[in-house]
């Protein structure tokens, strides 16, 4: 008698998965903001800064006044001081817990008229056939429905089988359902510590997230003057 094709389980538990011991209640955070404050009827633009390098492009520069926090992410939300826009700068935080994250800023996000996330990636994970000489690489992507903010944000779209992870791509892939603009882009970077990426910084202060780009200098370790 053969048993091909046939589903035999085990008499008894000598087997099992490696999720089977996990408890649930663990590594469990309770996200919330800080602050119970008014979300606005409008906002013009919902702008996204995730990874610490563009947490310290503006640290010491923004032009921005602080609305709210949830120190658990490391998440900061700001409103700019010169235009109807928000900013939501966010790093060091679990890649699991992204889902929660937008639930937080969904009431943000849903109002705004447009969003724009912006995050960096080692240049390592930047997967593409030709050979990359450049220091940084930047590239878009963005939702069915086009923008209408009118920035020039004409960088070439994110090749395939390249992806975007996290807050970011939840909040495109959020837009993207309910049939409103948004817009990622992607900096893929060599050398983190030492790049000054122009494109990124005229972006920023077209946005009034910084002021003029010729007084923006980032704090940093190899620009300082200690030596090791």
């Amino acid at each position: 008698m053969t048993t091909f094709g046939e589903i035999n389980e085990p008499s008894s538990r000598t087997a099992w998965e490696d999720w089977d011991d996990v408890i649930s209640s663990e590594n469990y955070v309770d996200l919330h903001l800080e602050k119970t404050v008014e979300v606005p009827q409008q906002i013009d633009t919902f702008i996204i800064l995730e990874g610490r390098y563009l947490y310290d492009c503006i640290r010491a520069h923004h032009q921005l006044e602080v609305v709210n926090a949830s120190p658990e992410v490391n998440l900061r939300l700001y409103r700019t001081r010169k235009m109807n826009n928000y900013v939501c700068m966010i790093r060091d935080y679990n890649l699991i817990l992204s889902s929660e994250i937008v639930e937080l800023l969904k009431k943000y996000i849903d109002v705004s008229t447009d969003v724009i996330a912006i995050l960096t990636k080692p240049l390592v994970e930047y997967q593409v056939s030709e050979l990359v000489t450049k220091d940084y690489v930047i590239r878009s992507l963005a939702t069915s429905k086009q923008s209408s903010i009118g920035l020039d944000i004409n960088f070439p779209h994110l090749e395939q089988p390249n992806i975007i992870t996290g807050v970011s791509a939840g909040v495109l892939s959020w837009r993207e359902i309910t049939d409103k603009p948004a817009v990622a882009l992607v900096c893929y970077i060599e050398h983190p510590e030492e790049l000054q990426i122009q494109e990124l910084f005229n972006l920023l202060e077209k946005l009034k997230v910084i002021p003029h780009v010729e007084k923006t200098h980032r704090n940093n370790l190899l620009n300082s003057n200690l030596y090791i």
